[in-house]
């Protein structure tokens, strides 16, 4: 009986130990899939196979860890039997190593330790899906490979390619998921949501393998009563550019503006075609980062119809300040956060946070994060550029006027869009906030109540 405790005992090490190095697993399974993704890389030889000796020597590393850590899991495993032989005086061919009653005896332990109840590492995603995550959204090469699988699973549909689109865009806060919720209920768009994750660049072989039918809504993190669920859009087409142009306009501080070539601009009409549902559908997506390429796109394409929200400086900053603290606490508490936000390209606001850099000249704004001010710059960086831009062939709204007449807004982007809308959701609402503006740089407040009057003199009128 004490031997078959003591298999037991063993059983529980053998999990516990498991249990407790299986971060050095993931971290081996991801070094294993990194160099995969470098083999499949179509970079310049010279380049590729810097990157493949980087990958493969991250690999042997955590292959050399990993068969230790199996070692010393044997070993430890092994030691409570191995305690019981010496003590008991017994020859190992003498020791019951076969019968049901040692598998049921050890297998009893080894569950033990999965019983005990541990503490997420994040409050949405178990650790089997960060890993998930972490193995597809980095390693750009295997999505390019799925997103080519796709293409050939969804060609039998024939959806056809279609040159006319719709992007919500705008500097983040000017009420940009707001506006792409209410058009995607109203009309007939298709769009990227939270259930295409992490598969963002093969959404049919996803839907193939995990398509939720509907989710509980929940608020977002943001704080602002948006609520979001599996089946909520959000702006995920980002990873699609990240992907396709290999990070190459992100740099250490700015997000720089790009241009795209015609191969990216061909992929990316394709990629629509894959998320529309069927010919009749419009592609719909929210995309604050489309006005770093968007004069490349235009050039391509003068088909689409894009819209650029604003709102009132002061406003504007203040919240884009609101969430930049508030998602930096977050990110204090829970590290895959930023992971995640960088895997979208969003660094609107958070510990990670980027400017918008427009042309060649280095871009500094002497002021602190934490102060109203550096929002203020941040957001005259971005309006500024919009409002000198050549090309004027986008629809200009202001948050306001969304708010206070969003179906005359919807109705005029209905005209425009030459489509039929479904009016039944939409609700009118209406901001009082006041901002304490006594410390602000009084030029600063100048200068930017100067582009937002440009700005409102540009709007739409309805």
């Amino acid at each position: 009986m004490i031997y078959f405790l003591i298999l037991g005992f063993s059983g529980i090490i053998f999990s516990s130990l498991l249990i407790y190095f299986r971060k050095h697993f993931f971290l081996a399974l991801e070094a294993t899939l990194a160099l995969a993704n470098a083999v499949l890389s179509n970079e310049d030889e010279t380049v590729k196979q810097k990157k493949l000796v980087v990958a493969l020597k991250a690999m042997l590393i955590s292959l050399a860890i990993t068969i230790g850590l199996i070692c010393v899991i044997v070993v430890l495993t092994c030691l409570p039997v191995y305690i019981f032989k010496l003590i008991k005086n017994v020859a190992t061919q003498e020791l019951d190593l076969g019968s049901i009653w040692v598998i049921v005896s050890f297998s009893i332990g080894t569950i033990i330790p999965f019983l005990i109840k541990r503490k997420k590492p994040i409050e949405d995603y178990s650790e089997a899906s960060i890993l998930f995550h972490k193995l597809i959204l980095n390693n750009y090469n295997l999505s390019k490979m799925l997103f080519s699988f796709d293409r050939k699973f969804k060609k039998g549909e024939k959806i056809q390619d279609k040159n006319t689109f719709l992007i919500v865009s705008g500097l983040a806060r000017a009420g940009t998921t707001s506006l792409t919720d209410q058009l995607f209920k109203a009309g007939a768009f298709s769009s990227l949501d939270y259930s295409n994750m992490p598969l963002l660049l093969a959404p049919n072989l996803w839907k193939k393998m995990y398509n939720p039918k509907k989710t509980d809504l929940k608020e977002r993190k943001h704080g602002d009563k948006m609520l979001f669920g599996l089946n909520t859009i959000e702006a995920l087409e980002e990873y699609f550019f990240k992907v396709f142009l290999n990070d190459s306009f992100i740099s250490d501080a700015y997000l720089e503006k790009h241009e795209i070539t015609d191969n990216v601009y061909t992929n990316y009409i394709k990629y629509q075609s894959l998320i529309r549902q069927d010919n009749e559908s419009t592609y719909l997506s929210k995309n604050n980062n489309i006005i770093l390429r968007y004069e490349s796109l235009r050039k391509l394409n003068k088909s689409f119809k894009i819209i650029f929200l604003f709102r009132k400086p002061v406003e504007h900053a203040y919240s884009l300040l609101n969430q930049h603290q508030r998602f930096s606490e977050f990110q204090n508490e829970d590290e895959f956060m930023q992971t995640y936000l960088n895997w979208l390209g969003h660094h609107e606001f958070g510990q990670n946070q980027k400017v918008f850099k427009f042309n060649n000249e280095e871009l500094l704004i002497p002021y602190d994060k934490s102060t109203l001010d550096y929002w203020l710059s941040v957001w005259l960086n971005y309006y500024n550029y919009l409002t000198n831009m050549e090309d004027k062939d986008y629809m200009l709204i202001e948050y306001e006027d969304y708010l206070n007449k969003p179906k005359e807004v919807l109705q005029y982007i209905e005209g425009e869009m030459n489509m039929t809308f479904n009016f039944s959701n939409i609700i009118p609402f209406t901001n009082t906030r006041e901002i304490d503006t006594t410390n602000c740089n009084p030029k600063l407040l100048e200068t930017t109540d100067a582009i937002y009057q440009k700005l409102k003199f540009r709007k739409l009128k309805y």
